[in-house]
């Protein structure tokens, strides 16, 4: 099969060097259909002619929208959360429904916007992980330690606290053992608006870090926390890669989709620590189905279950 991954064109190298999301699914995608024999290639939009590809899939709906102009088939996966934070009258709700009307078909990686989109060519297609990369250490750390890995901020305003920090410093303080915090310099914009954190001796801020050094990251750390308010992948890619690294995860995912080796507690800090107790008391177990969820959810099996998408559109 001939396939072309669109570059979404946000301005980041593929692979990423550090953050980047999308343009991390775009590589692992190609690199899984190329292992499982397939030709792939990642190009911009304008650069692809009608009839060159059996399947183009593409990533974001503008570029989703040019194609459909220029008469080229397409499969639309959505990623982006600020379609159901800005509600169904915003511009960018519109386009994206726009792009999945004029899709073969569309994919969303979080169930509750299968029914949001209204539309019949959604579908949930899980993210997944690159468990070659992401794998636990045989001898996990004796001293138990909190991580998150998170863009916060919603709709521009990057002191909003999206990814729960609050809570998980608070829980985290609540049982004095340390916690990491690891994303894009964008965080320093909630660390600035809340100077109270510098007062906790254990918390550990890290900004950019290069993508080589964050199985380390990881298998550094025990429990991974996800108090998160909104998200577009539920599973999230933080968290197959937390789950691959062996940590057990405390914090929200939709009711609609089990996650094995998380504890689900809502963005409330008496939950959150119960949820903690648990595993803390049950390490082992939820360690193990965390192991065994990330391999079934391995981008290798992701994508072969995307190619059994793929063929019902192949003539």
């Amino acid at each position: 099969m001939k396939i072309c991954q669109i570059n979404p064109g946000c301005g980041i190298p593929i692979p990423p060097p550090s953050w980047g999301a999308i343009e991390k699914i775009v590589w692992d995608f190609t690199c899984n259909l190329k292992e499982l024999g397939h030709e792939v290639d990642i190009k911009w939009a304008n650069e692809i002619q009608p009839g060159e590809y059996d399947i183009v899939m593409v990533h974001v709906a503008n570029l989703a929208l040019e194609l459909a102009d220029r008469g080229i088939p397409y499969i639309f996966q959505h990623h982006d959360h600020h379609a159901y934070h800005y509600g169904k009258d915003s511009d960018v709700y519109k386009k994206n429904k726009e792009a999945m009307e004029k899709s073969l078909c569309s994919l969303v990686p979080a169930r509750y916007l299968v029914d949001y989109f209204e539309c019949d060519k959604v579908e949930y297609f899980s993210h997944g992980v690159d468990v070659k990369t992401f794998f636990p250490n045989i001898n996990p750390p004796i001293q138990h330690s909190f991580l998150m890995l998170a863009n916060n901020g919603l709709g521009g305003y990057g002191n909003y606290d999206r990814k729960g920090f609050e809570l998980g410093i608070k829980t985290a303080m609540s049982c004095n053992l340390p916690i990491t915090i690891a994303g894009p310099k964008n965080n320093e914009n909630w660390f600035n608006n809340n100077p109270w954190t510098k007062g906790y001796s254990k918390l550990n801020v890290i900004y950019d870090l290069p993508n080589e050094q964050l199985r380390q990251l990881y298998t550094s750390h025990t429990i991974f926390l996800h108090p998160s308010e909104l998200e577009a992948g539920h599973p999230n890619l933080t968290m197959l890669e937390a789950a691959a690294c062996g940590l057990p995860i405390l914090g929200w995912i939709e009711n609609e989709t089990d996650f094995g080796g998380m504890w689900r507690a809502p963005r409330h800090l008496p939950e959150l620590v119960r949820g903690m107790d648990d595993i803390l008391n049950n390490y082992d177990v939820y360690r193990i189905n965390a192991l065994e969820h990330a391999q079934q959810l391995s981008w290798f099996n992701r994508s072969k279950e995307l190619i059994k998408i793929y063929e019902r559109y192949i003539n």
